[in-house]
Parts: C-alpha cells; sequence; structure tokens
C-alpha cells in the first residue's frame, strides 16, 4: 500500500486499468473452459478482491487453512487499493473476481449506480473505526471546528460513521483526505504538520499506536471515540464490512463449491474470535499483509488488535439481517439500499 500511494495519479490510473485489462481477459479464458476450475484439476479456486482492511483479516486466515476447513477449494487474493472506489468500480465492473470484500455502503452504492450481479452474502466487520486525537485533547468539545484528518479518505466509510456520531453530539470538525504510506506517517508525527486528531480503520489504527510508542513520536495520539458505539448506541455496532458476490454466473454455476467456501469464511471469522488464536492469527495477518500488500507491520500490531477490542467481527447472512443493513445505512449515509443486494446466489 505504502508504494501504490507513492506514485502519481496518472501512474495509478494506467495500473488499475491494466490491471482490470488484464484480469477481465483472463475471466473470459477460465469461462471459456470451465467456471474457476482449472483444467485437469479437481479443485475449484475462487478469485476475491480483497482492500487492507479489516475485510482481509478472515481471508488471510482462511487461505492459510484452505485445504483444511474447504477441501477441493482454494482463494486466490486480488488487491484492491483501500479508499479508492474508481479502481473498485472498474474492478467490480469487469467481473475481475468471483466474491470481494468491501464495505456495505460502498456495495449499496455501487448496485444502485448500475453494476449488475452484485449481491451481499453476508456481513462480517461490525465495529473497527475510530477517532484518535492528540493525548493533549481531552473531551470532543476540543474538536468542534478544527481540521480533522480522515484516513484514508473523505466520503469512505470511516470518515462517514465518524461523522455521523460527532454531529450527533452537536461536534463540527472539517475533515480533510489524509491518503496512507509514508506521508501520513510523517504528518502525524511532525509537530508541525500534526493534526489535532484524525479517524482511521483497523488495523491502520494499531499500526500508529505501535509507531508513535516504537519511534518515540514527539506527538503522541489515543483513541478519543469508538465510531460505532457513539453512532449505534443501542448496539455499538454498524454493518461496516462484507462478503459480495461479484460474479453470479460462475457462482451459480459452481454452486457446491461456493457453499463450501461461504462455510470456510464464517470458520475464520470464529477463528479469528478465539483467543486461542491470537497468535497464530496475528502471524498469518501479518505474513499476508506483507505477500499481498506489502506491509510491513509486524504480528505484534495485529496481536494488539485483537486483543484491544478494537475490532469486531462476526459474520451473519445477509437476508437475516436485511431490516438492520437498511435502518442502518439510511440513518447513518441517507442510503437506501435497493433488494437486489440481497437476492444473493447462495
Amino acid at each position: 500500500m505504502q508504494k501504490y500511494f507513492s506514485l502519481s495519479l496518472l501512474q495509478r490510473i494506467a495500473l488499475v486499468c491494466g490491471f482490470v485489462t488484464i484480469m477481465a481477459t483472463r475471466g473470459d479464458l477460465c469461462a471459456q473452459v470451465a467456471p474457476q476450475q482449472q483444467q485437469g484439476s479437481d479443485k475449484t479456486t475462487f478469485t476475491v478482491i480483497t482492500p487492507p482492511d479489516p475485510n482481509f483479516i478472515p481471508m488471510s486466515v482462511l487461505k492459510a487453512k484452505a485445504d483444511e476447513w474447504m477441501t477441493g477449494v482454494d482463494v486466490e487474493l486480488v488487491m484492491a487499493p483501500s479508499g479508492d472506489p474508481s479502481a473498485m468500480r472498474a474492478m467490480l465492473f469487469s467481473r475481475a473476481a468471483d466474491f470481494a470484500l468491501f464495505s456495505v455502503l460502498g456495495g449499496s452504492r455501487f448496485s444502485e449506480s448500475g453494476i449488475s450481479g452484485l449481491s451481499l452474502v453476508g456481513v462480517h466487520v461490525w465495529k473497527g473505526v475510530h477517532l484518535l486525537a492528540q493525548e493533549s485533547v481531552e473531551n470532543l468539545e476540543d474538536l468542534d471546528g478544527k481540521r480533522l484528518i480522515a484516513v484514508p479518505a473523505i466520503m469512505t466509510p470511516s470518515h462517514m460513521v465518524t461523522n455521523h456520531a460527532l454531529r450527533m453530539q452537536g461536534i463540527h470538525a472539517d475533515f480533510v483526505s489524509g491518503g496512507g504510506g509514508p506521508v501520513l506517517m510523517a504528518q502525524l508525527s511532525r509537530p508541525e504538520n500534526a493534526p489535532l486528531g484524525f479517524v482511521a480503520p483497523e488495523p491502520m489504527v494499531s499500526i500508529i499506536l505501535e509507531r508513535q510508542k516504537k519511534e518515540n513520536w514527539p506527538v503522541r495520539y489515543k483513541v478519543l471515540l469508538d465510531s460505532q458505539a457513539a453512532a449505534s448506541p443501542e448496539t455499538g455496532e454498524t454493518p461496516l464490512g462484507g462478503l459480495w458476490v461479484v460474479n453470479p454466473e460462475r457462482v451459480g454455476n459452481t454452486r457446491d463449491a461456493a457453499r463450501k467456501f461461504i462455510k470456510g469464511f464464517r470458520t475464520a471469522v470464529d477463528y479469528v474470535n478465539n483467543p486461542e488464536h491470537i497468535d497464530e492469527v496475528a502471524k498469518l495477518v501479518s505474513q499476508a499483509m506483507k505477500e499481498v500488500y506489502g506491509q510491513q507491520a509486524p504480528a505484534s500490531v495485529y496481536r494488539s488488535m485483537l486483543q484491544s477490542g478494537r475490532l469486531r467481527l462476526d459474520f451473519r447472512q445477509a437476508d437475516e439481517i436485511e431490516g438492520v443493513i437498511r435502518s442502518e445505512l439510511k440513518k447513518i449515509y441517507d442510503v437506501t439500499v435497493d433488494k437486489k443486494v440481497f437476492r444473493s446466489e447462495l
């Protein structure tokens, strides 16, 4: 992710367009042989789009445990830049994968904009966005009218759910996009550039908290607000991230394997939630983040995140929580979810 954010805008556009063209061509070739099943093999491989955020955590564990939890099924992970809706839109439009992990808000918007075939299998990320402020900040009122950073960008779920939570308490902040990578870290760690506060999703929150301690930043931040608890005080959680069907034709043609994949994903979520597995999960996630995204965060970052309670994962089928999704997205984002979003092949 750091390398991606160091590229110029034109370079990023070229990278995304080239990637989508390659993946779209690959998909056509796969379809001519057998949907998502390599010739001469009994194993079905599903391609899954994954951004470097909490959505990715169960998938990194599932990939490592595929032989144990879903015999005959494997997954291939495809990187999607975090906080880049245009790149995700291009990948979904070309059907560059069978499934994708991304926000419930984003998927609902993409479906409304005309991207066909998208359907929500289930929601698994319910908590993982936090507002951090400099240690000198004592309460939310200190942030009223102040300029804050939204990581990775404004108008992403992280920013919007936090902004909603602040406005519920009469706080109006001026958010600007923060991006990511070394530029963000330099801005946060230097007193002359440091914002009074910022909002970010996990695992970025844990990465920043560990780096400021390890590198002895002159500016220190603390978690000031659990955004989900403030935005939805009745439940303390919000439907943030889910598993989506991107290519219903391929999924429909391999329905038994797809259902095995969904069962394996649910097992992975439960495995992550088990305190006995924290050390193992932290190592698996750290390794996968390095291999897929080039992120160098050590396992201790993910161990801290899992132990802190800052992240809540719980896989729930979309059709069972349709009412919750509709009400939460309308309340927080003023988005009306189309019924077709819940008509999953599975």
